[in-house]
């Protein structure tokens, strides 16, 4: 009986995962709450209660033309770091990513900014399974590295999602025609994507 009550969030959580983009999600979540004011659960059924409209078809990186690529020095030569030009905005919940290439010639994706990281009590991690993380502030935090290029894709050996206090066991990133970054990652054979809008030229 012990065992079958410790599994019981995690079954919840995975038959939520499971319905929400069948469209069971809104079920009350208050659409004005912050990630930091939901609970781990509510920010799941609100991320895929979202409406979403985008291409889900991967095109190589040497195809998709983005605003600014036509400004010198905006547009990597390297199809491999076509992901360094912009810094990216999720279109399901508010916040915005920056990829870095490190010196191996991996890359990794740091979450730059979402409300509440600015002013004198920036939200922290505070649902990271890893009690001695809680503490750490959610701007700036590095949510995927290691992830290398290959084939017109990037794969990432783990996503970690702060407003779920989840990691993703893989990912991948790809172009779709219209030069939006599609982030899907994986968790107990259910995945989830996401649509990231270029806003801002990277620095």
């Amino acid at each position: 009986m012990n065992a079958l009550v410790k599994r019981i969030p995690i079954i919840t959580l995975i038959m939520i995962m499971a319905a929400a983009p069948a469209g069971v999600a809104a079920i009350g979540q208050g659409q004005q709450k912050t990630a930091a004011e939901r609970s781990a659960v509510g920010n799941i059924i609100h991320f895929f209660s979202q409406p979403v409209n985008y291409s889900r078809e991967p095109v190589h990186p040497s195809q998709v033309v983005i605003f600014a690529d036509s400004l010198a020095g905006v547009k990597s030569v390297d199809p491999a770091d076509r992901i360094l030009d912009y810094i990216w905005e999720s279109q399901r919940e508010a916040g915005r990513t920056r990829f870095e290439k490190q010196a191996d010639g991996t890359y990794l994706a740091r979450l730059v900014w979402a409300p509440g990281t600015e002013g004198k009590d920036p939200s922290k991690d505070f649902r990271n399974p890893d009690k001695t993380l809680r503490n750490r502030p959610i701007k700036d935090l590095v949510y995927s590295d290691g992830i290398v290029y290959s084939d017109g894709k990037w794969l990432a050996p783990y996503m970690y999602h702060p407003n779920f206090g989840i990691t993703a066991n893989k990912g991948v990133i790809f172009f779709n025609k219209d030069g939006d970054l599609i982030i899907r990652g994986t968790k107990w054979g259910f995945s989830s994507t996401e649509c990231f809008k270029p806003v801002i030229i990277a620095p």
